[in-house]
């Protein structure tokens, strides 16, 4: 079954052609990333949910959080002193 992800902000080819490459190597097949949609997307062939879970862990590993993980927020406001 194809599955698709939603990612943040990829800001060029370069990005898709990281995203490819990640994924060929991990063993994945159909893989189609698409920069035009918003937000961008990633397809590829999953066999099961491990599979998934290895999908979206190849995309985070390399820098490319999903749309729906989560910001870290700092436990308080950073303060800077400027003299």
């Amino acid at each position: 079954m194809i599955e698709t992800l939603k990612l943040k902000d990829l800001s060029s080819a370069g990005c898709a052609v990281t995203i490819r490459t990640a994924l060929d190597i991990n063993g994945f097949t159909s893989v189609k990333v698409h920069l035009l949609s918003t937000p961008h997307t990633v397809s590829a062939e999953i066999k099961d949910n491990d599979h998934l879970e290895l999908f979206k862990s190849v995309l985070r590993d390399h820098g490319y959080p999903l749309l729906d993980d989560e910001v870290e927020q700092p436990d308080h406001e950073m303060e800077y002193e400027f003299s």
